[in-house]
C-alpha cells in the first residue's frame, strides 16, 4: 500500500508555515507515513486569515462539484493571541465544514507562534549557540517575534528573511515532550496531529485491497 497522506495546510503567514510544515514532516517521518502536502497562506493577521480561510473552504466546495479529490486532512494554524488557545480552537473548529473536510487538526499558538520556538530550551542552545531566555509570560503584539529576533542577534546568527527562517531547525531538534509540557497549546496540537494520522492509517488499512 502506498501510504500518502494528502494535507491541505492553512496558516496565518509564512512563519506558521516553516513551524508547521517541518512538524508536519517530522511526525510523519516518525509515524512512517508519506506526505503530500498543499499549503495555503493568509496574510494580515487573525481576523483576515479566518476571513480567508472561509472564502478559500467554499472555493473547495466549488472544485469538489468539478471533480477534484479533497485532502485526507485539514491542517488549520492560527494564532490565538490574547483569547487563549482553547477558546481560539473552538472558534476555528466551528468555521470548519465536517462536509468539505473529513478530518482535521487545529494549532492554535499561544499567543504567538514565535514562543512555540522557545518550547524546548535545549533545542535554543543546540541550534542556536546561545542559551534561551526566560519566557516573559505575557500577551504583547510581536513581543516573542522581538524576542526571538534578540536571541538570534545575540548568538551571532545571520537573519536573511525572518526570524522563523530558524524554525525547522528548531522543530527538527525539540524533544517534543518537554516542549509540549512547556507549551500545553503545542502538546495539543503534536497531540491532535498524530492522532489525525494514526486515524487515517487505519482507515487506509481497513480499506486496502487484500494482497
Amino acid at each position: 500500500m502506498d501510504e500518502r497522506l494528502r494535507i491541505d495546510l492553512f496558516c496565518e503567514d509564512s512563519g506558521h508555515e516553516q513551524f508547521t510544515g517541518t512538524l508536519l514532516r517530522r511526525i510523519a517521518r516518525e509515524l512512517e507515513i508519506r506526505l503530500d502536502v498543499q499549503t495555503r497562506n493568509s496574510r494580515g493577521g487573525h481576523a483576515r486569515a479566518l476571513r480567508e480561510f472561509r472564502a478559500w473552504q467554499k472555493a473547495v466546495v466549488a472544485q469538489r462539484g468539478r471533480g477534484s479529490a479533497g485532502p485526507d486532512l485539514l491542517v488549520l494554524i492560527i494564532d490565538a493571541n490574547c483569547t487563549g488557545w482553547s477558546e481560539r480552537r473552538h472558534g476555528l473548529e466551528e468555521a470548519i465544514d465536517s462536509t468539505v473536510f473529513r478530518a482535521h487538526a487545529i494549532g492554535c499558538p499561544d499567543p504567538h507562534v514565535e514562543r512555540w520556538c522557545f518550547a524546548d530550551p535545549q533545542a535554543v542552545q543546540a541550534v542556536l549557540g546561545w542559551p534561551c531566555p526566560m519566557d516573559p509570560g505575557k500577551c504583547e503584539r510581536g513581543l516573542y517575534k522581538q524576542l526571538l529576533r534578540e536571541t538570534i542577534l545575540k548568538a551571532g546568527q545571520p537573519i536573511l528573511t525572518g526570524e522563523m527562517e530558524y524554525a525547522p531547525d528548531l522543530v527538527e531538534a525539540m524533544d517534543f515532550f518537554r516542549a509540549g509540557k512547556n507549551q500545553p497549546s503545542l502538546r495539543h496540537f503534536i497531540e491532535e496531529v498524530r492522532s489525525a494520522i494514526q486515524r487515517w492509517r487505519v482507515v487506509e488499512a481497513r480499506e486496502a485491497p487484500p494482497a
